[in-house]
């Protein structure tokens, strides 16, 4: 005789989706938003703050994680062209800015929501460029700089006729020896999308032209 398991079953899954619902109360976010996510969007939620709230306890940036939560820093965000992103070198997101959605058209919530690494929220073709920079091996201390498309809300699309091209500065940061992330250093990173924001001043309407060999080697390039 074999005993049915649908009633465990049930149980296990009420007991799933009762922590997932509880998870979701935790979440340092508005009400509005809460109502409407998704089991999924809950648990990628979790993982970032999760991540974050570790990273930042263990004071792993020296006094920056009291900046990166200061409402002052939204607020200097707000004046600037760009958006803050903090990564592992595994590509796992750590922190978002509020002011992303100036640029991509999500929230902060809306575009976590959709991943919990950096990589759900590129474009595809993108994901070589990536994980290149991520993986060069070079001191903690340099920069790099580089370019990816990012994802952006439907509106924004129709205006911008695709994924927002933006310019990544940023480095990894060194870590406190012996911790998990000597292993798995953060990547802090300024995003600055390239358009003009309708200014004839715009550092990033200059432009050049240039040709190479396949091996990258220069032939030609304007003055």
């Amino acid at each position: 005789m074999y005993r049915s398991t649908k009633g465990a079953s049930k149980a296990r899954r009420d007991q799933i989706n009762a922590e997932i619902r509880n998870l979701k109360e935790l979440l340092p976010i508005p009400e509005g938003d809460k109502v409407r996510l998704s089991y999924l969007h809950i648990m990628s939620l979790a993982c970032i703050y999760t991540r974050k709230s570790i990273f930042f306890a263990k004071g792993a940036l020296g006094g920056l994680e009291s900046l990166l939560s200061s409402q002052d820093l939204e607020e200097f965000l707000q004046t600037l062209p760009g958006f803050l992103l903090a990564f592992t070198g595994e590509g796992k997101l750590i922190y978002v800015s509020e002011n992303v959605a100036e640029h991509l058209g999500h929230s902060m919530v809306d575009l976590v929501a959709q991943g919990d690494s950096v990589y759900d929220i590129i474009d595809p073709t993108d994901h070589f460029v990536m994980r290149n920079q991520l993986a060069l091996p070079s001191p903690t201390d340099t920069d790099r700089l580089f370019r990816c498309h990012f994802n952006t809300s439907k509106t924004v699309r129709r205006q911008s006729a695709g994924n927002k091209l933006v310019l990544i500065r940023g480095r990894f940061h060194q870590p406190p020896p012996g911790s998990y992330w000597s292993t798995n250093p953060v990547f802090m990173a300024f995003c600055t999308p390239l358009e003009s924001h309708g200014s004839h001043n715009s550092l990033f309407l200059a432009s050049f032209e240039s040709r190479h060999t396949k091996d990258l080697a220069i032939l030609d390039i304007s003055e």
